[in-house]
C-alpha cells in the first residue's frame, strides 16, 4: 500500500531509524516532564518496574501513579500506530493523517484519562509541520476528552494548557471540553452523545479514539456493563459522514484474546449495519499489531518497550 508519509521522511525529532527507537514529540515531552516537576512525581515515575501496569482510577493518588508511570508509554502507543515507523500498519496510519491534515475536525478521545492519545496525534502532527515534512495548513479542532476520573480530567487540561502555544504556532487550534463520562451508565452516554452533537455542529469530520480501555473493561470485569454504551457511541457517530475510529490497546492477552475478539464479534454479528472494520480492500477479523522502543523523556539513555493491538474501525451505514 502506498504510505502518506513514508518512513524514510520522519524526522530523526520523532523516529531513530538507526536506533529504531521512537522519540516523543519534543515539545509534548517537555510538557509531560514539566509537570512531573510541578506536581512534584519525578520520585513516583522512576519506580515503575516493567511488570507494572497502572490502569488509573477515581483518586489523586491513583491519577499520580497512572499519570507517572504510564503517560508517556501511552503517547509512545499512540505515535506508533500514527507514524507507523516498521510499516505494519500502513492503512491505520494513512488514515489518521488523511483526518488530521487539515480542515475542520471533531476529535472525541474517550476514555481520555491525561489526554495522551490526543495529545500524542496533535503534538506528532505539530512536529512534522514544524519539521516541514508535512504542510502548515490550518487545522481546527475541537476535542471532546470523556474521563471517569476527576484529577485526570485536570491534567489533561493543564497539558492542553501548557501545549497550546507550540500547536498554535503550526495552525492547529484546538477548543475543547473535558466532561464526565462513565460508559457503564446509560445516562452518561446520553450526556456525551449530547455534547458531540452540539459541539461537531459545523465540523466536516469525525473521529473517535478510543485508547488503553482493556485494564477497565477486561480486567475490571465492566465490559458486558458498558457494551450498549459502546454501541450506542458507535451508531450516533456513524449517522454522519467522513467519521472513523481507531481503537488501541496495549499488546496484552486481556486486549489480544479478550477485549478485541468480543468486540469483532459483535461487529461482524450486531453491529455491521453502522460499523466496518477495514484495512485496505478487505475485512480485518483480526486486530491489527506493531512495536518498538521509545526513548524515556525523564531518562533519554534509557528506553523501554511499547507494543500495540489497533483495529481501525470505518464508522458508515450500511444498506443492509
Amino acid at each position: 500500500m502506498k504510505r502518506i508519509l513514508p518512513p524514510e521522511l520522519l524526522p530523526i525529532t520523532l523516529w531513530d531509524s538507526e536506533n529504531k527507537l521512537l522519540n516523543l514529540p519534543p515539545e509534548l515531552a517537555q510538557v509531560y516532564m514539566t509537570l512531573i516537576d510541578r506536581h512534584n512525581l519525578r520520585e513516583l515515575a522512576n519506580l515503575r518496574a516493567k511488570s507494572d501496569s497502572p490502569v488509573g482510577g477515581f483518586t489523586q493518588e491513583e491519577t499520580n501513579k497512572h499519570f507517572a508511570q504510564a503517560f508517556a508509554g501511552s503517547v509512545a502507543r499512540t505515535q506508533l500506530a500514527f507514524l507507523d515507523p516498521k510499516d505494519d500498519l500502513a492503512e491505520t496510519s494513512n488514515a489518521f493523517i488523511s483526518i488530521l491534515a487539515g480542515n475542520k475536525l471533531s476529535l472525541t478521545d474517550s476514555p481520555c484519562g491525561a489526554g495522551a492519545a490526543a495529545f500524542s496525534l496533535l503534538a506528532n502532527i505539530a512536529e512534522l509541520r514544524r519539521q516541514s515534512v508535512l504542510p502548515r495548513m490550518p487545522l481546527d479542532i475541537f476535542l471532546i476528552g470523556a474521563e471517569i476520573s476527576e484529577p485526570a480530567r485536570n491534567y489533561a487540561q493543564e497539558i492542553l494548557g501548557e501545549l497550546r502555544p507550540s500547536l498554535e504556532a503550526q495552525a492547529i487550534f484546538v477548543d475543547a471540553e473535558f466532561m464526565e463520562w462513565d460508559v457503564t451508565c446509560s445516562l452518561s452516554n446520553t450526556d456525551l452523545i449530547q455534547c458531540i452533537t452540539k459541539k461537531s455542529m459545523g465540523y466536516e469530520k469525525r473521529l473517535l479514539l478510543i485508547a488503553n480501555f482493556n485494564g477497565f473493561l477486561e480486567r475490571e470485569g465492566k465490559r458486558k456493563e458498558a457494551e450498549k454504551q459502546i454501541e450506542e457511541l458507535f451508531r450516533h457517530i456513524s449517522s454522519t459522514k467522513n467519521s472513523l475510529a481507531i481503537w488501541i490497546e496495549p499488546q496484552m492477552n486481556s486486549a489480544t484474546k479478550g477485549l478485541f475478539p468480543w468486540l469483532v464479534k459483535k461487529i461482524k454479528e450486531s453491529w455491521n449495519r453502522f460499523v466496518k472494520i477495514n484495512v485496505g480492500d478487505s475485512l480485518c477479523l483480526t486486530s491489527l499489531s506493531s512495536e518498538t522502543e521509545f526513548r524515556l523523556p525523564l531518562k533519554l539513555d534509557a528506553s523501554s518497550d511499547v507494543r500495540l493491538a489497533i483495529i481501525p474501525i470505518d464508522l458508515i451505514r450500511t444498506k443492509k
